[in-house]
């Protein structure tokens, strides 16, 4: 660059003349579902407790949803197309597209990226399994985390077929009375005919086992759009510290117990890892310490969430290109369409939105939340860590807290002897007994 600074240049207006190489990285995924010419194992052919619709032309997937939404005792798996046409119509409907047969006869199998919006459609959780039919193991490769009721799917060499009872396929055979597991359902029924109550029987594993934490939302979103330009952590945070003096009282607690003072807040510091700005807010008065407290926090929590925003970007635009957006998440548009990364980009351009940021200040999520959504409240929440507090402080400030931020506000509330942790749209406030620089 500081060769490039001294060189002159006859004019600025530079034209791209040729390139003299480039590479290419091809990538092959095999994640779709609809392959109906797959031939599929005697062992899975004919096991009872899993259904082959045949002759379903790269729509199994929708044989599958119509079997289950319409299923009966008396209905034949081979004459539901009637079925799957409707599904099929639905889902059209729920893309912006206009149905049509040649539509439906040449439509391609769904890849696997695409069942979160095929559930959020027939509001139906997915589930798809695999099984190795050598040795008869099922194993989960897609689990629905979205609180719809649940359909399970067998997929093999891309073809999808219809599971009636996962437990069983498994050789998972479960009491409905104390719901125990049995490997066969002879000894299922043995139990049942002479031992079973109608108790809860606790069982623990004989061997000791590695404790695994949740996974982590930011890093597996990041590995299902194959992003590598950002990592998982979220980098700022806000750190708040209170001092409190005696007041004294003579309040009566039960006949033996007198408190004689109580802690009063009086001053706080706050602190955060983006600005390294520190503030101090002296008032004599609780509630409007607080207040001064959490405006701060208010306006340095945009700060950051603008931050988090800009560092994932390519995250945030790729789930909106992958899945779109709907009128029911964006304001003031068409509820019927879904919009993608262009439509936001027109919006920016005609300045009905300053940037990316203020877009996505504006959704809104309900409780069955998509990625994007998933993605938003780990952003939006700025972690605030009271500082060597070990809980102390939220108990200082609990009986007038709620009073200055409000409860419609509040997300959660968890309490538990490590931390205490509660959350706003906005805020994670955590004040726990381990150091905050220990967290991440």
């Amino acid at each position: 660059m500081e060769l490039a600074d001294k060189l002159n240049y006859p004019s600025s207006g530079y034209k791209l003349k040729e390139i003299t190489a480039f590479k290419i990285f091809i990538y092959h995924r095999d994640h779709a579902l609809g392959d109906s010419e797959a031939v599929i194992p005697k062992i899975i052919r004919e096991n009872k407790h899993v259904i082959n619709f045949p002759k379903t032309n790269n729509k199994c997937v929708f044989h599958c949803i119509a079997w289950h939404t319409f299923q009966s005792p008396k209905k034949d798996p081979s004459r539901i197309q009637a079925q799957v046409k409707e599904a099929f119509k639905r889902y059209c409907s729920f893309k912006g597209v206009k149905y049509s047969l040649s539509l439906f006869r040449s439509f391609k199998p769904i890849d696997r990226l695409q069942l979160d919006e095929v559930e959020d459609c027939f509001q139906l959780g997915i589930n798809v399994y695999k099984m190795d039919v050598v040795s008869g193991n099922v194993e989960c490769i897609r689990r629905s985390d979205k609180g719809y009721e649940a359909m399970d799917i067998l997929s093999y060499e891309n073809h999808a077929l219809y599971i009636k009872n996962i437990d069983m396929l498994q050789s998972k055979y479960r009491c409905p009375k104390c719901e125990m597991f049995f490997v066969s359902a002879e000894k299922l029924k043995n139990h049942k005919k002479n031992q079973c109550e109608l108790v809860n029987i606790e069982s623990f594993p004989a061997e000791p086992t590695i404790y695994k934490p949740a996974q982590n939302t930011i890093r597996s979103l990041l590995t299902k759009y194959s992003i590598k330009d950002a990592d998982q952590y979220i980098d700022h945070f806000i750190v708040y510290d209170f001092e409190a003096i005696l007041k004294p009282t003579a309040t009566q607690h039960g006949e033996n117990t007198v408190f004689t003072n109580e802690h009063i807040p009086v001053s706080v510091l706050v602190a955060d890892s983006l600005t390294e700005e520190v503030r101090c807010f002296v008032n004599d008065d609780p509630k409007m310490l607080f207040t001064d407290m959490f405006k701060y926090i208010g306006d340095v929590s945009v700060k950051i969430q603008q931050y988090n925003v800009n560092k994932y970007k390519s995250l945030l635009q790729k789930i909106i290109n992958a899945h779109g957006l709907t009128g029911m998440e964006i304001p003031g548009v068409n509820l019927g369409k879904t919009y993608k990364m262009f439509d936001v980009e027109s919006w920016i351009g005609e300045e009905k939105y300053g940037s990316l940021f203020d877009f996505h200040s504006s959704l809104g999520f309900g409780k069955q939340k998509s990625d994007y959504g998933k993605l938003k409240q780990q952003l939006d929440q700025v972690p605030v860590f009271g500082f060597n507090s070990g809980r102390y402080d939220i108990n200082l400030i609990m009986s007038d807290l709620f009073a200055v931020i409000g409860t419609d506000n509040i997300k959660s509330v968890i309490k538990n002897p490590s931390y205490m942790c509660i959350a706003t749209s906005d805020i994670k406030m955590i004040d726990t007994n381990t150091s905050w620089y220990q967290l991440r």
